[in-house]
């Protein structure tokens, strides 16, 4: 009785990951997996120093704390993040940054 409720569990669960993996792939929306994916992101965030750089090299504003940055995907030329006290910034894409992670 031992091997086949052990049989049992081991398919419930195979069955439940799968049941699982259905759901997420095909019924979740486009919208409800970013959600959850910027939910996760916020957990999960980085810590990292933006530096803006001016065409001759020079530092022209630096940013630390910041959690994440966003380059659009579609026509949007710019990158944006926000800061650390909730501030939006956006950087053309024609701008010189550089992203670290800090320690």
């Amino acid at each position: 009785m031992g091997n086949k409720l052990k049989i049992a569990g081991v398919i419930a669960v195979i069955l439940l990951i799968g049941g699982l993996f259905l759901y997420f792939r095909y019924f979740f929306t486009y919208e409800q997996r970013n959600i959850v994916k910027r939910q996760i992101e916020t957990v999960t965030g980085q810590n990292l120093t933006v530096t803006v750089f001016s065409y001759d090299g020079n530092i022209v504003k630096r940013w630390t704390k910041v959690r994440k940055i966003t380059s659009g995907k579609d026509s949007r030329s710019y990158t944006y993040f926000y800061t650390s006290d909730n501030r939006y910034v956006q950087i053309p894409d024609s701008v010189m940054y550089i992203a670290e992670e800090e320690e």
